[in-house]
């Protein structure tokens, strides 16, 4: 029997993937300061809804295997559709040059979907995470993951990439863990009193408008290291205790968030060929009209992608279990049932 969804979660997760699309659109469409406050939400808050549902299922090996169902398989599907469009983009390009196509074509396979390093790095904070609970005792695991993010940190800062977007992980680390300890501490189905939930949003409203700063953790721009965790974290949980009233799913956000994975990893094939077919039926330069119309146009796209997507390659974007228990492929199973 599926699991009864958790309404606003599927909110939250709605308005996250709008802010990610939105700012992949245009990131200029709206003003830095607007720009910045946004990003305390668009990315820590990802990783925090991400960390709200960590399970260390039946031990390691089973752990591995949900991750790799979930992540993993629908970045590789996800990037193997970016490597077709690019190359496809790069023969028009070069006048159907195969040669010169291919010389087009990304030297790292994640920028032929560039969202999906969101995924390789939540891979890897999971298993991070994973390693560090089993083995160490909660308080602990914060500390050492606080240390971890230091780490990460100070790397970044001294000009130093870690392979893989690892560092990226490291930093991420506390955002996920956030989301796990609310989880634990029963922050999904309770919070403050109506009062303090509004003093809370008033002050975080005020927070966010003089201290905001850049976060941009794909191009590793990040603020002071406090101001990294600490304003994000207390944005998050403002919003998070607004949005448990809403008892309904929301049209189109809610939907969308549910299958946030599935825009996440389609919404960048769309965005482009949008921009110029609305430049030219519109022939002006591009404005915040622009900006509007294609965002809309990307999520009315999106609409019946998610819907093909989940109905015909569900075990290649997380609707279903592609490695089931023991390793084997679901395709190898159906095989054995049908005889």
């Amino acid at each position: 029997m599926a699991k009864e969804r958790i309404v606003y979660i599927d909110f939250m997760k709605g308005l996250c993937i709008l802010l990610v699309v939105s700012f992949h659109i245009h990131s200029t469409a709206l003003s830095k300061h607007v720009n910045d406050i946004l990003q305390q939400f668009r990315i820590p808050m990802y990783f925090f809804l991400s960390g709200l549902f960590f399970k260390t299922y039946n031990g390691f090996g089973d752990f591995v295997r949900k991750k790799v169902n979930n992540i993993i398989i629908p970045m590789v599907f996800f990037l193997l559709i970016g490597t077709v469009y690019i190359f496809g983009r790069s023969m028009l390009m070069t006048h159907m040059n195969i040669t010169a196509a291919l010389h087009k074509m990304p030297l790292n396979p994640i920028d032929n979907n560039t969202p999906m390093w969101f995924l390789l790095v939540l891979f890897e904070v999971n298993i991070m995470y994973y390693l560090l609970q089993q083995y160490l005792p909660r308080l602990w695991t914060n500390i050492v993951a606080i240390g971890l993010s230091v780490i990460g940190y100070i790397v970044v800062y001294n000009g130093y990439n870690l392979v893989l977007y690892f560092d990226i992980a490291l930093v991420a680390l506390p955002y996920f863990i956030l989301g796990s300890e609310a989880k634990q501490h029963g922050l999904l189905t309770r919070g403050p009193s109506l009062a303090v939930r509004l003093a809370m949003v008033v002050g975080v409203f005020v927070l966010l408008w003089f201290l905001a700063s850049e976060i941009n953790m794909k191009h590793r721009v990040y603020p002071d290291y406090l101001r990294l965790y600490l304003l994000p974290a207390v944005s998050i949980f403002a919003l998070l205790f607004v949005c448990q009233y809403i008892k309904r799913p929301v049209p189109v956000i809610s939907y969308i968030g549910r299958y946030s994975l599935i825009v996440l990893g389609t919404h960048y094939f769309l965005i482009g060929p949008l921009k110029i077919l609305i430049l030219k039926l519109l022939t002006a330069p591009f404005s915040f009209t622009h900006y509007l119309i294609v965002l809309v146009c990307v999520i009315a796209f999106e609409l019946p992608i998610i819907h093909l997507l989940k109905k015909y390659l569900p075990r290649l974007t997380a609707q279903k279990e592609f490695l089931l228990e023991g390793w084997r492929l679901s395709w190898q199973h159906e095989d054995k049932t049908n005889y």
